[in-house]
C-alpha cells in the first residue's frame, strides 16, 4: 500500500532526543533557554512519532524560533544601532541563512499567537492534537485485540458484547474484543487517507486553476471545460459505481480517486482569483520580466490566496472522510480492521442497534468522527488569522 502511517516507537524516541539537541544548544548559546527547552520537547515528540521524517524538519523549525529571539539584522541601523557608515548590504551565505531562519521563526511565532488568540480555533487545534496523539502514541500504550475472546462472555448472556466497565471503558464488541483498542488503532488509516485526498485535490486545483488564469486562451478553455464536466457528475453516486466495479486494495489510490472528483470547485475559485490578481502591477511586472510561470504562481499569486486554499483544504478533507465512511458503511470497499468506519459497518451488520449494552461499539467511532470533523471546522477559523496579515496586525 502506498501511503504514510506512523506509530510511536523507541527508535523514534532516540531520534527525537538526538534532534532536540540542536534547538537546546541554540537556546543555551543565545541565552534563550525557555525557547531551547520548548524546541527540545517539540523535536523529541516529533521524532518519537515519525522518526527522521518528523525530527529533521522540526530541527529547522525550532532552531528558527530560537534564532528569531536573538537575531539582529546588522544591515538595519534602527535595530543594530550601527552608524550609517557601518551599514553594508554585502552579506555572506551564513548571514543570509540566519536572516532567512530568523524571519521563518518570527512567522511561526506570529502564527502561534494568532492561533492562541482565536479561542475557537485553538480549541479545534487541541482537538486535532488529541486525535494525533491518540492514533500515533496510543498504539504503543494499548495493545490491539484482533482475535475473538469467547472467554469474556458473561454468564447467561447470548452475545459477547458488553457494556462499558472499569476494565473495558468502552465495552466489548460482538467478538468480545475491547472497543477501546479498536478506537486507538482504527483512526489512523481513515484520517491519513482523508488528508491525502484533500492535499492531492488541492494541489491539482491550485496548479490547474493558476495555469488557466495566467495562460488563458485555449488552455483556459480546455481546463474550464473539463472542470465543468466533472462538476455535472454527482460525485458520491459515481463513487458507488466505481467502487462496485473496481477493487480498491490501496488506500492511496482511493485518496487519488476522491481528489480527481473533488478538485474542480476549488480550481474554478482559484482561476477567478488569478484572473483578478494578474491585473495587479506586481504580477504584470513579473510577466514583463519573464520570470517564468512557476515563479509567478509560487511567489506572486499563491501567497495572496493561501488563506482561502488552506480553508478549502480543511473542507475537502471533511468531504473525503464522509465519503470513505459512506463507502465502507455500504460495504463497497475492502474491509480491513482496525478502522473506525469498519466498526460502524460491522455494528450495523451484527445488529448492535438492538442491543443497548453494545452502544459503545457503534457510538464510539461515530462520536470520534464527529469530534474530528468539528475540530477541523474550528481550526479553520484560526487559519484566517494565521494567513491573513490584516487580521494579525493587532498581535
Amino acid at each position: 500500500m502506498i501511503g504514510f502511517e506512523t506509530v510511536a516507537s523507541p527508535v523514534g524516541l532516540v531520534i527525537g532526543l538526538i534532534c532536540g539537541i540542536v534547538p537546546l544548544a541554540a537556546g543555551i548559546h543565545y541565552r534563550r533557554l525557555r525557547a531551547g527547552i520548548g524546541g527540545f520537547l517539540a523535536c523529541t515528540l516529533s521524532g518519537f512519532a515519525c522518526g527522521f521524517l518528523g525530527g529533521l524538519p522540526m530541527i529547522a523549525l525550532t532552531y528558527a524560533v530560537v534564532l528569531s529571539y536573538a537575531y539582529v539584522n546588522r544591515e538595519d541601523p534602527f535595530t543594530s544601532r550601527a552608524a550609517l557608515s557601518e551599514v553594508t548590504f554585502e552579506v555572506t551565505r551564513a548571514e543570509q541563512f540566519q536572516r532567512t531562519m530568523a524571519n521563518l521563526g518570527k512567522s511561526l511565532r506570529a502564527s502561534w499567537k494568532a492561533l492562541v488568540r482565536n479561542k475557537a480555533g485553538f480549541l479545534g487545534f487541541l482537538g486535532l492534537a488529541f486525535f494525533a496523539a491518540l492514533t500515533i502514541f496510543g498504539p504503543s500504550l494499548i495493545e490491539y485485540e484482533g482475535q475473538a475472546h469467547i472467554e469474556r462472555r458473561e454468564p447467561g448472556a447470548r452475545a459477547l458484547v458488553a457494556a462499558p466497565s472499569v476494565e473495558h471503558p468502552l465495552g466489548l464488541d460482538w467478538k468480545g474484543r475491547d472497543v477501546l483498542s479498536h478506537m486507538v488503532h482504527g483512526g489512523q488509516r481513515l484520517i491519513i487517507t482523508s488528508v491525502e485526498a484533500g492535499v492531492i485535490a488541492t494541489l491539482i486545483a491550485v496548479t490547474l486553476g493558476s495555469a488557466a488564469g495566467l495562460l488563458g486562451g485555449v488552455v483556459d478553455q480546455i481546463l474550464s471545460t473539463i472542470a465543468n464536466f466533472i462538476l455535472t457528475i454527482p460525485a458520491f453516486p459515481l463513487l458507488l459505481v466505481l467502487a462496485a466495479v473496481v477493487d480498491f486494495d490501496s488506500d492511496f489510490m482511493l485518496a487519488v480517486l476522491f481528489a480527481v472528483l473533488n478538485w474542480p470547485t476549488l480550481m474554478r475559485a482559484v482561476r477567478a482569483q488569478v484572473l483578478s490578481l494578474r491585473e495587479r502591477d506586481y504580477v504584470e511586472a513579473a510577466v514583463a520580466l519573464d520570470l517564468g510561470l512557476w515563479h509567478i504562481i509560487s511567489r506572486e499569486v499563491f501567497p495572496n490566496m493561501v488563506s482561502y486554499i488552506a480553508i478549502n483544504l480543511i473542507f475537502t478533507v471533511r468531504i473525503a472522510m464522509y465519503s470513505i465512511v459512506g463507502l465502507v458503511f455500504l460495504g463497497l470497499v475492502p474491509l480491513r480492521e482496525p478502522d473506525w468506519a469498519v466498526m460502524i459497518f460491522t455494528g450495523r451488520q451484527q445488529g448492535v442497534l438492538f442491543l443497548p449494552q453494545a452502544a459503545g461499539m457503534l457510538l464510539s467511532p461515530i462520536v470520534a468522527i464527529a469530534l474530528f470533523q468539528l475540530s477541523l471546522v474550528l481550526f479553520s477559523r484560526s487559519l484566517e488569522e494565521i494567513f491573513n496579515p490584516r487580521l494579525r496586525s493587532g498581535l
